[in-house]
């Protein structure tokens, strides 16, 4: 759970498939033995995680559904991990504090890649409370873009290749393809 501005952003089910497969990522590697696949399986997490909602890339990879709290609804409330697919339901505190379920036909989703909003005319009233609303939500692509899904494999084969932070070897710099892959479709500004 972390803050995003005033909303409350939480992951209710994280994804359950990688986007990078481990028997893809080994025949990227041209491995063909077992002995590794612990090792490369924990890249292929890692390579995702850096990445993924908070990571370099700014958005949700694979589909994973998405808790987000907040105070104040406007008429349009602005979510922060895209791309979304879909609502699934808005709770509220009542002015008792009592946990609800509004109706979800009462609020539209507009999406695009890039920004997704749920509008309303009847935002319910609520006790105040910094997660008086709660919009619950699908992100993630349906079909990971092929450029994202072939940067994770740039970035494990380096981490596999690359087992150490330093090299007795002075080595130059060679530009990072899967920074540019990440860069083509990254939201918003990371680092």
């Amino acid at each position: 759970m972390h803050r995003r501005g005033d909303h409350i952003v939480s992951v209710a089910t994280p994804p359950v498939a990688s986007p990078v497969s481990l028997s893809d990522m080994k025949a990227h590697l041209r491995v063909t033995h077992g002995l590794e696949d612990p090792l490369i399986d924990g890249y292929i997490i890692s390579a995702v995680a850096s990445l993924d909602r908070d990571g370099e890339l700014g958005r949700a990879i694979s589909t994973q559904t998405i808790d987000e709290a907040f105070q104040y609804p406007s008429k349009d409330v602005y979510l922060k991990v895209t791309p979304v697919q879909a609502l699934v339901s808005v709770k509220y505190y009542d002015a008792a504090n009592v946990e609800q379920t509004a109706t979800l036909s009462d609020f539209t989703l507009y999406t695009s890649d890039d920004w997704a909003f749920v509008r309303s005319d009847s935002w319910p009233a609520t006790y105040d409370r910094p997660d008086a609303i709660t919009v619950q939500y699908t992100a993630g692509y349906i079909t990971v873009p092929a450029g994202i899904v072939h940067a994770i494999k740039m970035i494990v084969a380096h981490w596999y290749e690359n087992r150490a932070d330093t090299s007795e070897t002075a080595l130059t710099e060679v530009p990072r393809a899967a920074a540019h892959l990440i860069n083509l479709h990254r939201s918003g500004w990371y680092g």
